[in-house]
């Protein structure tokens, strides 16, 4: 088949092809002329402002020149003081020290000295009387005292009537050169030496340089032929007021050329104007034979075909309906397939279906799942430390990472010959449901195993640790829901057992509530320590996390604990003072929860949380040494814990002890240790007395006699007040828990 319409649609667009590229070609030339002109614009402007520079610090260098001598040569000093009249030497001196400056500078054209006193004009080159000299107009002028002392316009010196006049600049100074009283000093520069100092700056042939004094006078002519130059930038000398002028040769020249611009955008204006009207012109032409495909298939009544839009879309629309009539239900299936998949498996570990085996075959079939065997066991792969994991990778990278996790089960279940099913239930957490056919020992260990390389792999490979738990298999797939309970359990024991492993219900014990209890005690004993700043807190805080870890504790109930023990540390804190109150709030609150919420393990929690309340202790031992009496409350709290079993501790028998006033001693008490000496006593009494009353078989009455009581009737009111039981009532209650 010949390719009439391509060949066709090619010659149609080829014109405006054919100008664009023209338009285009003429524009790049154009803009690169355009370019060149302003580069030279600024060539110029960089020309003027280095010629002004130039001849700038050359003058500026003899104008400098001229001050130093006037004031430190001894030869020119002496000529203008004349204090040896016609003196030969004096003269040659300084003629000679004048043709040292000529030979030093070479701008300088020639000097003269003026001397008032005796009217005097000693050169270079002669000397005569100042009426007799030929500048002596100049001179005149010079010695008038508003006259300027700097250099003057372009004008002629004339110095031997023989040799004629030559155009010069010249500089004018008092000697000396402060007051100018006794003469002048004139240093003459021909213009010439300006052209000859300059001329390697720039190529006479395609730019010029002109130079004006402060009057307009010209010092270095431009280019004769005025007609073919123009003038591009300008600069006023601020030293001397000459203004430099620079262009470039035959520049109007240039300037017609540059100007030529805005008749070629005119051009390619007018350029792609015509481009619009033939692409226009052949849009037209081009569309009929899409226009007659539009009107035939309009003839057919498609049932999802609308109206409207342009003929490409309606062709479009129609060719799309009839496709989608052909594979509608393929698709929806393809898009519904995952989404009711990951229904389906929340449904199962949830509990919320009851499908029969039937049910479940004929969802096997719909959606590609594994077949259900006759025992299913559910497992949950936890992303150890996940808050670690969030911060170290994006959101991107964490997506892949857990598709690869998901990947390698799936792919690693075939080589242990297993069938499972995987989904992630939570941001954290995908759930595992294995299929077996049989409940032999030999099953759980194959799933052990597979789930164990797992573990190794991500170790290796994802450089992230899982921790897996298992549940209990179960003969129902309806009972689903309880291997996945018993997997979750199992993870809550991660804290304890320890991350990166695979834990099973063989790991964890059934620990009620009663336990977690029993820790209470523990812990305020440990704040009892700590407040009053004993040693002994650490190794009650490590014999509370021994006895956690034996007792096998969930995260749930752990956090539980361990927020008690700020709980009650900071109500001790706010009873003490509000210099260990700011301590408190301001450094060991906060350091605590932080590393308590953050921790990953037991162990973990144990050592940053031992580091945290070293710190506070370090500092409540700072600030209560600073105190006056911190000695002293501390020598009262030994002597009260040695004397506690005394019946006559109190505060009358503190105040004879320490030879201090008893309400003083009531009130140091409660400012050192945020605790009234009562409070203090009978804390230490009661822990002694349920001691006691746990661990021996010794009678109220003993017990009472043994914490300073001298009757037992005394004792219970009091222990009932406090504890909410009797002593009786405490013990019975302390015996089922110990049996029970």
């Amino acid at each position: 088949m010949r390719k009439t319409l391509f060949n066709r649609l090619l010659l149609s667009y080829m014109p405006i092809f054919i100008i664009m590229v023209t338009f285009t070609f003429f524009m790049f030339f154009q803009i690169l002329s355009e370019q060149n002109r302003k580069e030279a614009l600024n060539a110029n402007k960089v020309l003027s402002l280095q010629a002004m520079r130039l001849i700038d610090t050359s003058l500026k260098a003899i104008d400098n020149m001229v001050m130093t001598e006037t004031i430190n040569n001894k030869e020119l000093i002496n000529f203008f003081n004349n204090e040896e009249k016609n003196n030969m030497f004096i003269n040659i001196s300084a003629v000679k020290k004048m043709q040292d400056m000529i030979s030093s500078y070479p701008l300088i054209d020639s000097i003269y000295l003026v001397r008032f006193e005796d009217s005097f004009v000693l050169s270079n080159a002669t000397s005569d009387k100042l009426s007799n000299y030929l500048d002596e107009p100049f001179i005149k002028k010079a010695m008038d005292p508003l006259a300027s002392k700097s250099w003057s316009g372009v004008r002629s010196f004339e110095q031997f009537s023989v040799k004629g006049s030559k155009p010069v600049v010249s500089l004018v100074r008092g000697a000396p050169f402060i007051t100018g009283e006794k003469g002048l000093i004139v240093i003459n520069v021909a213009t010439d030496s300006f052209q000859n100092s300059i001329a390697d700056l720039y190529d006479p042939k395609t730019s010029f340089i002109g130079i004006r004094d402060a009057v307009g006078s010209e010092l270095i002519s431009g280019l004769n032929d005025k007609e073919q130059t123009r003038i591009f930038s300008n600069y006023v000398s601020s030293y001397t007021g000459w203004s430099y002028q620079s262009g470039l040769v035959k520049g109007k020249v240039f300037y017609v050329i540059s100007s030529l611009y805005n008749i070629w955008f005119i051009i390619g204006i007018a350029m792609i104007v015509l481009g619009l009207a033939w692409m226009l012109y052949v849009t037209r032409r081009n569309s009929k034979p899409v226009e007659q495909i539009v009107d035939r298939i309009r003839g057919y009544r498609l049932p999802l075909s609308k109206e409207g839009g342009d003929e490409f879309s309606f062709i479009e629309s129609a060719l799309s309906n009839i496709i989608e009539q052909s594979n509608q239900y393929q698709q929806k299936h393809e898009e519904d397939r995952h989404l009711r998949m990951r229904y389906l498996f929340h449904q199962l570990i949830e509990g919320d279906t009851g499908l029969t085996h039937d049910e479940w075959m004929v969802e096997t079939s719909s959606l590609q799942l594994p077949y259900a065997y006759d025992r299913q066991v559910v497992l949950v792969t936890e992303i150890d430390k996940y808050p670690d994991f969030c911060c170290q990778y994006s959101r991107r990278d964490q997506n892949l990472l857990k598709f690869a996790l998901r990947s390698v089960i799936q792919e690693l279940a075939p080589k242990y010959e297993l069938v499972l099913w995987a989904e992630w239930t939570s941001a954290s957490q995908l759930s595992a449901m294995v299929f077996v056919d049989s409940a032999e020992e030999a099953k759980d260990s194959v799933i052990r195993e597979l789930f164990e390389n797992v573990r190794l792999w991500s170790q290796d490979n994802l450089k992230f640790t899982v921790t897996i738990g298992i549940g209990e298999q179960v003969a129902e797939l309806s009972n689903a829901a309880n291997s996945y309970k018993e997997a979750l359990r199992a993870l809550k024991y991660k804290i304890v057992l320890g991350e990166n492993r695979l834990i099973t219900s063989e790991h964890i014990t059934n620990q009620g509530q009663v336990e977690v209890y029993s820790h209470l005690n523990a812990i305020r004993s440990i704040i009892q320590s700590f407040r009053l700043l004993e040693e002994e807190w650490k190794t009650k805080y490590d014999e509370l996390f021994r006895t956690v870890k034996l007792g096998l504790l969930t995260k749930d109930e752990i956090m539980n604990l361990m927020n008690y023990l700020i709980y009650y540390l900071g109500r001790e804190m706010a009873g003490m003072t509000k210099e260990f109150q700011e301590i408190w709030t301001t450094d060991g609150l906060p350091k605590l929860s932080k590393v308590i919420d953050e921790s990953h393990s037991l162990e973990q929690m144990r050592e940053e949380s031992v580091t945290v309340l070293n710190s506070l202790f370090t500092g409540l031992q700072e600030a209560q040494d600073r105190r006056l009496h911190g000695a002293t409350i501390r020598d009262m709290r030994k002597f009260i814990e040695e004397e506690y079993a005394n019946p006559n501790m109190s505060l009358d028998y503190l105040s004879s002890t320490f030879n201090i006033n008893g309400k003083y001693v009531s009130k140091l008490f409660k400012e050192e240790t945020g605790q009234k000496f009562v409070d203090f006593l009978f804390d230490i009494r009661l822990q002694v007395a349920q001691r006691l009353l746990t661990e021996t078989q010794t009678t109220i009455q003993d017990i009472a006699e043994q914490v300073g009581y001298t009757s037992a009737i005394s004792f219970s009111r009091v222990f009932k007040k406090v504890v909410g039981s009797s002593p009786s009532e405490f013990r019975e209650e302390a015996a089922r828990r110990q049996h029970g």
